[in-house]
This record gives structure tokens, sequence and C-alpha cells, in this order.
């Protein structure tokens, strides 16, 4: 049985990839991060920002 962080994951992550929010490689990242409950403020930043970039300059 998967956790609430698990499900959510599963559900969030397709939607963010596909907006362009957030790059597949920072989401295989930020993964364990959110289903653990160690994904901070920074984090999420960082892998915002990274969207946003590659997002100009792909």
């Amino acid at each position: 049985m998967k956790s609430p962080s698990e499900e959510l994951v599963e559900v969030i992550f397709p939607v963010l990839e596909e907006k362009g929010l957030l790059l597949p490689e920072d989401i295989l990242k930020s993964k364990t991060k959110i289903v653990t409950g160690t994904m901070k403020a920074e984090d999420w930043l960082l892998v915002a920002e990274n969207a946003v970039i590659r997002g100009e300059n792909p």
C-alpha cells in the first residue's frame, strides 16, 4: 500500500512535467525527497528555476 505522499507524487509530477514546470531529471531526483518529507522550499525553487532556464534555452 502506498503512502499519501507517494500517491501525491504520482498525481502531481506528471502534471508539473507536462506544463514545463519541472524537468524529468529533476522529478527523478525529487521523488524520494517528497515521499520522505525532506523536500525543502529551496529544493522546489532550484528545480523550478532549472525548468524555466532550460525552457528559455533548450
